[in-house]
Parts: C-alpha cells; structure tokens; sequence
C-alpha cells in the first residue's frame, strides 16, 4: 500500500494497526488475488507507491484480522488442528500459495472465518472459488478435505429483525456450508485463472468482467411526467407495457460499484476512463 490517509481523524492507535499490516502473501500469486481480477492485480504492482487509501477504508479489514488471531488462539488448544497455515504449490511455473483458517484434520473439514454482511448469509460464488482453491493446495500438501465452511460473524446483524423474520440469522454468527468440487475441477481452474494472471502480467489488455466490478444490473422504470419516483420498475423494458399517455419508461443504468467506490486503482484504469466518458 503506497500513502495512507485519516481525512476524518481517526485515533493514531487504529492508524498505527492499519499501516503495520503484517500481511506478505507468499509465492508468485495467492489464492485471493488469484481468484480476483487479473487487471487489480497487475495495476496495484505498478502503481503501488502512488495508491492512495484512507485509514476508515479499512476498518472492516483490521476487524477481520483481529477475528483471526483471536480464533488462532483456540486453534492451539485443540489436537488435530492446523490454523493460519499458509501452503503452496507449484502450476504451470508459478507457485501458488493460500492460508487455511482452520482445518481439521480428523473431520476433514476446512473453516474460514469472514466478517461479512447478512446479506451474504447463504454465501457467495467468490467464497466458493476461495475455499475450493485452498481445499486443492491443502490436497497437494497432503491433507484430505471433504467439507467446506464459512463462519459468517455478520457485523450488521440485528437482533429486531431476528425476532421478526424467522428467516433471518438468528445468531450473530453462522455457519454457512460451501458447495464443494471436484479436485479435477478446482485443478482446470487453477490453471486457467493462472494463464489469464500470467498473460495479464506480459501486457495483455485483460478486461474486468462484470463479476469483478460489481456491476449491478439495469432497470427499466415507468415514470409519470413530473413525478420524482417511479410507479413499477422492472427488470426489462417490454415488462413495463405500453407508458400511455402522461408516462415514459426511463432506462437506469447498471453501475459498477468496484469501480466507482472501492478501486484502489480506478484512477489509472483505462476499461473505467472509457465508461466515464
């Protein structure tokens, strides 16, 4: 990370722990840059010294950090545990490395703890790739898993709406399963996800997907004249009907919410320069 910033004056102590950050990775890429997008990737090294980050931009991080060490703790008192382990292997000429939460090892089961939202309370795709690319290397270093775990500590869990929605997260914290592939399958797209990373490090204009950017989609909105807010929004425009008389159907526009808010290297990002224009 280049230069850190504390626009809104957060105490020295918690500027201190987000500058001090022990994190190295390890190998020629990691599993969590590995799953992201190769374009990230390639303009953070370049523009390493010249990124700008505020320090309340990673407040969250520095949360999920201190979660870690303090489940590191009771990884050491239980027999058959590995935690905060970092393993690695060798494809195609890069060395891939990632770091086990916990993984245990007569239960065959791999956890990993996230702070998160409880709107990812039944998971998500990018948590599906992540575990299974760890549950691959933890195979090519000699461990067997056959259960894959994430342990949601949702930081906007309220317990008001608990009590209201029985469909909602009735803990704080929950476990929330990860579908699982096979070896084969996690090995094709290890493989793959390095060519595209490899291609992207020699120069190759590798494009962000729309995954990767957070793109929402459009929106198709029936509009009175002069009303501020819509009477029906729909998916796609022909849902909406004829507008008649007095009304009109206005496109809204899917944004990429990555980009716009969360890139630390947007600014030098030519896919969004050509969006903005």
């Amino acid at each position: 990370m280049g230069k850190i910033t504390n626009i809104h004056g957060l105490p020295q102590s918690i500027v201190d722990a987000v500058t001090n950050d022990p994190y190295v990775g390890g190998g020629d890429i990691s599993t969590t840059k590995l799953i992201d997008s190769p374009r990230v990737r390639v303009l953070s090294a370049k523009h390493h010294a010249e990124i700008t980050v505020d320090v309340s931009e990673r407040v969250w991080a520095l949360l999920g950090q201190a979660v870690h060490t303090i489940l590191e703790r009771a990884g050491l008192r239980q027999e058959g545990v590995i935690t905060e382990e970092r393993m690695y292997a060798d494809v195609d000429g890069w060395q891939v490395s990632g770091q086990v939460d916990t993984l245990h090892l007569f239960s065959q089961k791999l956890s990993d703890y996230k702070v998160t939202t409880v709107w990812k309370k039944n998971g998500s795709d990018s948590w599906t790739r992540q575990l299974n690319v760890l549950r691959w290397l933890a195979h090519q270093n000699g461990h067997t898993i056959t259960t894959l775990e994430v342990i949601g500590i949702f930081r906007d869990w309220r317990k008001s709406e608990a009590l209201r929605d029985p469909s909602y997260p009735q803990s704080a914290i929950q476990t929330i399963h990860v579908p699982l592939w096979t070896l084969e399958e996690t090995e094709d797209y290890v493989r793959e996800r390095v060519a595209i990373h490899r291609a992207a490090s020699n120069g190759i204009d590798i494009q962000c997907t729309d995954e990767e950017r957070w793109m929402s989609p459009s929106k198709f909105a029936l509009m009175k004249d002069g009303a501020k807010r819509a009477v029906r929004v729909a998916d796609h425009a022909e849902d909406l009907g004829e507008a008649g008389e007095g009304y009109s159907i206005v496109e809204r526009k899917g944004e990429a919410k990555r980009c716009a808010l969360y890139c630390d290297v947007s600014a030098w990002c030519t896919q969004w320069a050509k969006e903005k224009t």
